[in-house]
């Protein structure tokens, strides 16, 4: 009897052992295989999607592609067993490409894979949860992923989003920039001093994005390159400003186009108007666009600015003479965004302000 009930223990250690070392590899994953597919995907991978601006549905070019696996080992008392990184970008068309997990140590399980995309000008994407309400995310997938990069805003915190952002070597070396404003924040103050949503009207919120797009460039200079859109790196986007670029892939800046917006209250927008004709080389007032406008050049660089006077409006588009090798070609661009101001913000009968 006794033999007998030793045999059983044993054998009971045994089936433990067993059982623990044809534990599966990965845990089931809290994402689906595809956007439309009830499958669940797999924590090893591969990945792929694309990133687009949320805003005007834009690929968003060189933004940071970040994954990260963890592991842990051990069955009852299961601990950290390190993690694996991958460090890519999207191209000119925005599409990312993470490949499978390879190389993964013996005796690990892995129990998380988390992607972060990153760009200077947008609101990190977090495979995991979302930034608004730090709750978790439920629209990722493992292949043919769609990310919306939201445009960052003024009123937002760069400490908030640093923490949200997480840490690593590489994703800390592009936030860097972030951190003297969120050290400025936890201060007490704001960056510079400056208020909140100075001088801005109230109404519908416009972007330079919404004015111009790549198949308008392409359509009126006749190039067929490709473009890596987003924000310029000058200043951030804020309540009232905002710019976007389009950067010549492959070609010199000759090849670029760059659109800024502000929108002000009539009286800051007059004064804006004036400061660009003050600043601005090549001066010459034409009139043909907004309430007001001119055309500047320097170089190989042409530039089209106008005041839309009833919506606070003021825009300056710069356009390189590979882009715009007519003289009307940088003109033309501005009209295209002079209406769609129109059809974003009509303004009133007899010329009253912006309707919400």
């Amino acid at each position: 009897m006794a033999n007998t009930v030793k045999l059983a223990i044993v054998a009971v250690v045994l089936g433990l052992g067993l059982s623990a070392c044809a534990e599966t590899p990965a845990r089931v994953a809290p994402f689906r295989a595809r956007p439309d597919a009830a499958d669940a995907g797999s924590l090893l991978g591969p990945f792929n999607g694309r990133v687009v601006d949320s805003t005007t549905h834009a690929p968003v070019a060189g933004a940071l592609v970040y994954g990260s696996w963890s592991y842990e080992r051990g069955a009852a008392l299961p601990e950290p067993a390190g993690s694996k990184e991958f460090v890519g970008s999207t191209d000119g068309s925005g599409y990312y490409k993470v490949p499978e997990l390879s190389g993964m140590p013996t005796g690990v399980r892995i129990t998380n894979f988390t992607l972060l995309v990153y760009k200077r000008g947008y609101i990190a994407y977090r495979s995991d949860r979302r930034f608004t309400d730090l709750g978790p995310r439920m629209d990722f997938a493992q292949k043919d992923n769609q990310v919306l990069l939201e445009r960052w805003r003024n009123d937002l915190s760069h400490a908030r989003h640093l923490r949200f952002v997480g840490g690593g070597n590489t994703v800390a070396a592009l936030t860097q920039w972030e951190v003297i404003d969120a050290s400025a924040e936890l201060d007490g103050r704001r960056p510079g001093g400056e208020e909140l949503r100075p001088g801005r009207p109230e109404g519908t919120y416009v972007v330079a994005a919404q004015l111009l797009t790549e198949a308008d460039i392409k359509a009126r200079t006749k190039y067929d390159g490709s473009f890596e859109t987003g924000p310029l790196s000058d200043e951030p986007d804020t309540a009232t400003y905002s710019s976007q670029h389009f950067k010549a892939l492959g070609r010199p800046e000759t090849f670029d186009v760059a659109i800024r917006l502000w929108r002000l209250d009539a009286a800051k927008a007059q004064e804006r108007y004036e400061e660009l004709l003050g600043q601005l080389p090549g001066i010459s007032e034409k009139d043909d666009v907004g309430s007001r406008s001119f055309v500047a050049a320097e170089g190989d660089i042409r530039g089209v600015g106008y005041l839309d006077a009833p919506r606070g409006i003021v825009v300056l588009i710069t356009c390189g003479a590979g882009q715009c090798a007519k003289p009307d070609d940088a003109p033309a661009l501005a009209k295209i965004t002079y209406d769609r101001i129109k059809q974003l913000l009509p303004v009133s009968i007899g010329g009253g302000s912006a309707k919400p």
